[in-house]
Order: C-alpha cells, then structure tokens, then sequence
C-alpha cells in the first residue's frame, strides 16, 4: 500500500509492514517499488489530455504543468524569505554525485558533476537547474520486513526500524497553491511525532537520505527534520558538511535519487539499511541512526529512522 503522491509513501509503507508484523497480522512482509517510466507519460512532462477540470483548470492554462514548476514555486517562497543562496541547493547536488562515484550501483557512476558544470547546465525552471532534478529510471527496489526477535537467524547485522510514520501537516494538500503553510516539505508536523517514537532527537542521526524530487525539497526537509534553522541554511549546506565520511550530516550516501536511481525513493531507505550495517560504498564510520525522508512537498508525506543493535 502506497500512500501519497511521488515518494510520499516509501517509509510510509514500511510503517505499514512494521505495524503488520507488530500486531500479528503478518510474519514477514516485503516493501517494493517497481516503475516503468514510458509506460505513464513521465519524463518531467505534463499530463496529456484534451479538456481539464477541477483544481488542474486554475494551473494547467497558464502553463503550470510539471512536478518541478509546482515545486519550484514553494521552494522559490522559501529561499526568498529565508535569503537562501542557490549555493545550498548546488551543495546537495554535488554531494550526491559525489557518493555516487563510489557506489558502482549507481547510474551516475564515473560521471561525476563539478560546480562549474553545475552552474552552467540549463534551467529546467528556477531555481531548479538541471542537476537539481530527480532521474527518471526503469527499475524495481525491494525491503524484507521480519519481526526485530528473528533479526538475529539472520547472516547479516541486524538493522531494526526506530520508528516510521506519515501524514502532513493541517491542508497541506490544499489545491490549487493555496495551502496554509505553502513554503514548507510537510514534515512539520510528521517530524515531531517521529523523534518521540524513536526516542531520539536530530543530534542523535548519524546519516540522513532524503528524498529529492528536486534539490529544495531536501533545503527544507533537512529544516524541518530539525538539522537547521531556517536562516542557517547557508552555513549549515555546503559540500563538506554533507560529504561521508566525515561531514556533519552525510547526506544521500548512495547517491540518492539525483545520482543513484529514482525508485520513487525506496533506494534511500535501503541505503539507510546498509549504513547501520556497515555496507555502504561510501560508509559513515559507527553508523548507530539512519533517517529516511520520504517525499517532501506532496501530501501526505513520510519519515522513518533504522537504527543498529546499540539503539536498543
């Protein structure tokens, strides 16, 4: 059960398997997502259809059609009352292609993205160019959830989930651009109820995957995940700081959406997977907490934290 558009349902549905499994309903469940782009119409264009109704008819006429004209606008609003430079969002690109010249998995490995190149690749829509934007990738991912007292018949270390949960904050779907809360990744209210369950506050996550349909969704899911305020953006986002091993918030260490593969973000949260274990290509060392953001900007979205034996 996928829930929420794009992303927004990758650990949302693993907080279904976990609460499958924890009420005795399952014994093991398996999480996948499995896209064939030509099949829908994808590639970044917008819908295809002779007469429009509804919210569609206040947007599509006046050319506001894809995912990443919709979401340039709340990211726009949010860079311009928090004086954010496009720098930030230049860093976020770059440390995924960064991760991803290690990870030989990657679809973006031995191609790697420099600043220069960055800012000079066109425009998709402002401030998104294009090295800001999301793959689009034939493909499936998958996760095994099983109960946490079986995690140790099994070959590998364990990796146990902290918490998950999903939603989004008061008419955050609210159409036609008119939501209460319009410059926000909908996590403000997900967020809180996420560190309670796992016990766990933002000081306490050694590696962050974020899911990046476009670089500004990752700006505000990282403020309203509690890493930054919103006026340090530009100190907090640079490349170092989101670089493995040893920055202050690796970020994206497979190489995430932008440089890894676009499975509608499941590949993030099997990333955060393999830092607890210790498998990652590009390795946070004594990775304990890995947190997954699951589909800024759409409604609902979702979060979850995996964490190693020693979080128990």
């Amino acid at each position: 059960m996928q829930w929420g558009g794009g992303g927004g349902g990758g650990s949302g549905a693993i907080a279904n398997g976990a609460a499958a499994i924890a009420t005795g309903q399952a014994e093991c469940v398996v999480v996948f997502r499995a896209l064939a782009q030509g099949q829908f119409g994808r590639f970044g264009q917008g819908p295809r259809m002779k007469t429009v109704s509804g919210p569609a008819a206040h947007t599509l006429p006046f050319g506001l059609m894809s995912a990443a004209q919709m979401f340039a606008m709340k990211v726009n609003r949010f860079m311009h009352e928090h004086g954010v430079h496009q720098e930030a969002l230049r860093a976020i690109s770059l440390a995924s292609y960064a991760h991803a010249q290690h990870n030989p998995r990657a679809v973006m490995h031995g191609r790697p993205l420099d600043a220069d190149t960055y800012d000079a690749s066109r425009w998709i829509v402002e401030p998104f160019h294009l090295f800001d934007c999301c793959q689009e990738n034939d493909g499936a991912a998958a996760m095994v959830l099983v109960a946490g007292e079986r995690a140790q018949d099994f070959p590998h270390p364990p990796c146990y989930i902290l918490a998950a949960v999903s939603g989004s904050q008061h008419r955050s779907g609210a159409p036609v651009h008119n939501t209460p809360e319009y410059a926000s990744s909908s996590f403000t209210t997900v967020a809180p109820r996420l560190y309670e369950m796992a016990r766990l506050g933002p000081g306490d996550v050694d590696v962050l995957q974020s899911y990046e349909n476009f670089t500004g969704g990752v700006l505000m899911s990282i403020v309203e995940h509690g890493f930054c305020k919103p006026d340090e953006v530009n100190e907090f986002l640079t490349v170092d700081n989101l670089l493995a091993p040893s920055g202050k918030l690796p970020l994206n260490t497979s190489g995430g959406n932008l440089a890894e593969c676009y499975m509608h973000g499941l590949g993030l949260n099997i990333e955060a997977v393999r830092q607890i274990r210790g498998q990652s290509t590009s390795q946070v060392p004594g990775a304990d907490v890995a947190l997954v953001a699951s589909g800024p900007m759409v409604t609902p979205v979702s979060s979850s934290i995996f964490g190693s034996e020693a979080t128990l």
